[in-house]
Order: structure tokens, then C-alpha cells, then sequence
């Protein structure tokens, strides 16, 4: 017997209720379980109804809503002039707050203050957070040139950075390697220097002009280290000749892994410029306080101390080329500038210039050409380099 369709309002609303809901859930079912009686509906409309009445049936529960509805987005004219007036507004408000820290700066007051610092501040503002690290690192180069051309313009001058190996090109290293061969290898450059650390070829050009260069940026760190004893009347340890004790190449060492630091970084550059600021300061103050000691010395006030320049090197002065070659000469010496030179006629100081490293590469490969490779082999550094140019 067929069955008879309920007409009750309870099944009409189930029915109806079932009806409306199919589109929404899109459930799709077996479709052997369809009504076949109803007329009204296709063959998979129907099957989603019967699914979703066993189901009702089976857990006594209707199946939970999911509430899609969203926002109509609003564009209008009058919209985008609220939306306008509001940015405005809060670009207002934001540009009227007083800055609570140092990065709230504008950039080009926060670059200001910076390069008013000392080189020994850098280091300690790059350690106060990652953000002001950041900054100054990635305006290392500007911040150290500005800071250079303001405060040590002449020390720049006499202590330049030598040139990295890696920089060389092929045809430099061939012009280097006939040139000189085993004439400067680095332990007969330095044989006789027990403060200075010899210059490693891998790291660092092995032409004269930059093997001097190393040198020299390795006595600002030795002699700034035995500031102390020289204020302090304390004496300096002696090495005895022949020998080279263990502690003695820890401390170069140390010293040497600093320069090597200043080659990578501008920010060890300037602040070895400022140690060895420091150490002509100290010296000159020391050596005048001594009586007995009436040589000619640089004028220096008070307020060139304070002002932490290098302007008063400017003024005509003794000759600034004593070279230290033991820690016996660190007593007497006072204003250690290389690689200068004071005109009397003209009253000013002439420097080595900056491309002295290129000429005397022009120079070995003008050479390495014009004669054969064993007459260059036995050239000396002092015919490639006149001893005048650099000290």
C-alpha cells in the first residue's frame, strides 16, 4: 500500500524546512534512499532532502548554522572623503606627538647626532638595541666619513688602510711576486720588530707602501696599550735580543686580529684614529710637565683637548717621522704622524698621496716589462719607494 503524505502542519513545516535548507547545506546522498513519490523536485534535490531528515531523525538534533554573512563593502564619494579627512587627521595627530626615543628622530636630525659622537660611543650605542644597530651599520660608511673629515682629517691622512689582497688583480700579483720575491717576505720585513705583528700576504698586499701601512696602524695599537705605564713612571718590559716571549706574542696578536678588524670595518678605523689622538695627548701633556725634557713640541691648549680634533697637528711643529722601532722609543716619542712631510716655503704639511699604492703597482708592472724578471727580482724596496715619500 502506498504511503499516504502526512498532512499535518508539523510535517508541512518539516517538509518546508527541509526544502529550504537543502541549498544552503549541500549535502549529497546515496540515491537509492531518494522519495520517489515526490513529484516537485529533481532526483538529486530530493536525495539531499532525505539525507538531511535521517539525519534530523537519527540525533533528535538540527544540523548547526554557519553564518556566512559579510560586510557590503561601501565606495562612495562621500566615503572616500570621510576616509581622507581621517588619515589626515590622524597624519596630524601622529606628526604633532613628542618623540618618546632617539629612532623617533626625523633621519636627518638622528644622522646629525650621531656623527657628533665619539668613535668609542658608536660602539656603545650599537649595543643598546637592534634597531639603532641596525641604523648605524647601515650608514657605517657615511657616519665614519663625516666624522673623519671633521674630527681627524690629518691622522686619515698618515694612516691610511692598506689594500686587501683579494683586491688585487691578477696582473698585480704577478708584478709583485718578480718584484720582490723573498725580499719582503713577511719574516724578514719584520724581523727585528718584536711590537709588530708581521703582515699576513694572504690578508694583505705585500707591496712596500701597504707593508708600512700595516706597520704603522699596528704601533697606534701598541703604543696606546702602554699608555698606561708611561703615565704611571711604570717601565716597560724589556724583551731581550734574540728572544720573543710567549707573552709578547699573545699582545701582538691581539693587537694584530684590531687592525684587521679596522680593515673590515670603518668603525675600528676611526676609533683607532681616536686611541691614537688619545696617545699624542697624553704624550705631550706628559713630556711637558717634565722639565728636563726642553725639545720643541706642538702647541697644545686645553681646549684642543676638549674639542677631541686633531687641529692643533696642523700648526708647524717638530718632524712627526721618529719611528719607534722597540718599545724603549714609546718614552720619548710624542706625536707619531708617518707619511708627512712640513714645507717651510709654504708652511704647511704635504702628505704621502692616498694612490701611492697604485703608483708603485704601475711602477713594479712598468718595470716587470721593460727588463728581464731576474733584474727585477733583485731590485730593493727603497728603488721602488723613495724612503722620502713615505716618512
Amino acid at each position: 500500500m502506498p504511503a499516504i503524505p502526512s498532512t499535518s502542519r508539523s510535517g508541512r513545516h518539516s517538509q518546508c524546512s527541509i526544502v529550504s535548507d537543502v541549498s544552503a547545506v549541500n549535502v549529497v546522498g546515496s540515491p537509492e534512499t531518494a522519495n520517489t513519490n515526490t513529484n516537485n523536485m529533481t532526483s538529486k534535490t530530493k536525495v539531499k532532502a532525505t539525507v538531511l531528515y535521517e539525519d534530523v531523525d537519527a540525533d533528535g538534533l538540527e544540523p548547526p548554522l554557519v553564518d556566512l554573512t559579510q560586510a557590503i563593502p561601501l565606495h562612495s564619494k562621500k566615503t572616500d572623503r570621510k576616509q581622507k579627512r581621517r588619515e589626515q587627521k590622524e597624519a596630524k595627530r601622529a606628526s604633532t606627538v613628542s618623540p618618546r626615543g632617539i629612532l623617533d628622530l626625523p633621519y636627518e636630525l638622528l644622522y646629525s647626532v650621531i656623527t657628533l659622537v665619539e668613535p668609542r660611543e658608536l660602539f656603545v650605542l650599537c649595543r643598546v638595541n637592534k634597531s639603532l644597530r641596525t641604523f648605524i651599520l647601515s650608514q657605517e660608511h657615511l657616519i665614519t666619513r663625516d666624522m673623519i673629515a671633521w674630527r681627524y682629517p690629518s691622522l686619515s691622512k698618515c694612516f691610511r688602510l692598506p689594500v686587501l689582497a683579494q683586491d688585487l688583480d691578477e696582473n698585480a700579483r704577478r708584478a709583485l711576486n718578480e718584484a720582490y720575491g723573498d725580499a719582503l717576505s713577511p719574516r724578514r720585513v719584520n724581523a727585528n720588530y718584536k711590537h709588530v705583528q708581521s703582515p699576513d700576504p694572504s690578508l694583505v698586499c705585500f707591496c712596500y707602501t701597504c707593508r708600512l701601512r700595516w706597520i704603522f696602524l699596528c704601533i697606534i695599537v701598541d703604543f696606546a696599550h702602554w699608555q698606561q705605564h708611561l703615565d704611571n713612571g711604570v717601565p716597560i718590559p724589556t724583551i731581550p735580543r734574540g728572544s720573543d716571549p710567549d707573552w709578547n706574542k699573545k699582545l701582538v696578536a691581539q693587537h694584530a686580529q684590531v687592525v684587521v678588524k679596522a680593515l673590515h670595518s670603518q668603525l675600528w678605523y676611526v676609533r683607532l684614529l681616536q686611541a691614537h689622538l688619545s696617545s699624542i695627548t697624553r704624550s705631550i701633556r706628559r713630556n711637558t710637565a717634565n722639565q728636563g725634557n726642553r725639545r720643541s713640541r706642538f702647541r697644545m691648549t686645553p681646549s684642543d683637548v676638549a674639542s677631541g680634533t686633531d687641529a692643533f697637528l696642523d700648526r708647524s711643529g717638530p718632524p712627526t717621522v721618529d719611528f719607534p722601532y722597540n718599545r724603549d722609543n714609546y718614552d720619548m716619542l710624542e706625536a707619531f704622524m708617518p707619511s708627512r712631510s712640513w714645507i717651510k716655503d709654504e708652511r704647511k704639511w704635504v702628505y704621502v698621496p692616498a694612490d701611492q699604492h697604485e703608483r708603485e703597482l704601475r711602477l713594479l708592472e712598468r718595470q716587470r716589462q721593460e727588463a728581464p724578471s731576474s733584474t727585477a727580482v733583485s731590485q730593493t724596496p727603497a728603488a721602488l719607494v723613495p724612503r722620502s715619500m713615505i716618512f
